[in-house]
């Protein structure tokens, strides 16, 4: 039984931190339909930001701040500028665009850091004693502070002024836009939180994975497969969905081998895919 307690934590921590990565992409399809291939790297970018403002000095809570504003902020208008161009293009283009990107940055990251990874020491030291297990407390920090924020962007997107402009250029841009709906600064803002949620899920995991350029890479085929399964778009589906992937993963870890659980965790996806496809074309007929 201690077991299993200790790996339904771990999944905890594993889908908190893919929730964070996976709803910021939910949202940014959501509002622009587009799927960003260098969310992952954002990620990575976000536990280096930390991990430098750890070295600089900052506490701990101040760097993952601070990864924050400055990933979002800077990413999230860099990556903006760079995309606008490409807003009336074909889909295929922007997937493109931001697949060559991710490849920039991560090889940009490589020559400037270093291939090496960076371990960085948890803020929090203390353990919980769970049966003979000592398990680490930051872990379970991890998990709150992800679903504190998850919520936190619930409540904004559900009932704050933006976060209704936001849900209002997702359904309609056009209509929205007649409305009086400032969409320029909507398109903004979406990449923004996208893109900071991204960098707080890295620098929140840093201690836990270390540092390194392609530290995103494994996060991001997750966050895409929670997006396209909880539905493109959908900010609360994804989040739910990659809780319970992280838990699913991990606690099937314990009976099947690693490489086993990730080939039936693809196939709990794909029929999942399946029977919402199967649904809808029920509720076109009826």
């Amino acid at each position: 039984m201690e077991h299993v307690v200790v790996a339904a934590l771990n999944g905890l921590v594993v889908g908190a931190s893919l929730a964070l990565v996976a709803a910021g992409l939910a949202l940014l399809f959501g509002v622009l339909g587009i799927l960003n291939f260098a969310q992952g790297d954002f990620f990575m970018l976000g536990a280096y930001a930390a991990y430098f403002a750890v070295a600089a000095g900052l506490s701990f809570w101040l760097g993952v701040l601070a990864a924050a504003v400055v990933v979002g902020v800077v990413g999230g208008v860099g990556l903006m500028l760079m995309l606008w161009p490409l807003r009336d293009r074909a889909h295929a283009l922007v997937l493109l665009a931001t697949l060559a990107l991710s490849l920039i940055i991560e090889q940009l990251a490589t020559n400037r850091f270093g291939a090496d990874a960076k371990p960085m020491a948890p803020p929090i030291a203390a353990r919980l004693a769970i049966g003979g297990t000592q398990y680490p407390v930051y872990d379970l920090v991890v998990v709150v502070a992800a679903i504190v924020i998850l919520a936190g962007g619930y409540v904004f997107l559900r009932y704050m002024k933006y976060g209704v402009w936001l849900r209002a250029v997702a359904q309609n841009q056009r209509m929205a836009s007649v409305l009086g709906v400032p969409v320029s600064r909507v398109y903004a803002l979406a990449f923004v939180v996208s893109l900071g949620l991204a960098a707080v899920a890295g620098s929140l995991l840093a201690p836990l994975t270390s540092v390194y350029p392609t530290v995103g890479l494994d996060i991001n085929l997750n966050a895409f497969i929670v997006v396209i399964a909880g539905g493109l778009g959908n900010f609360r589906g994804a989040a739910i969905l990659a809780l319970g992937l992280g838990v699913v993963e991990s606690l099937g870890s314990i009976v099947i081998p690693g490489q086993a659980v990730q080939l039936l965790v693809f196939a709990l996806v794909i029929l999942l895919l399946i029977v919402r496809s199967r649904r809808q074309q029920v509720l076109v007929r009826l």
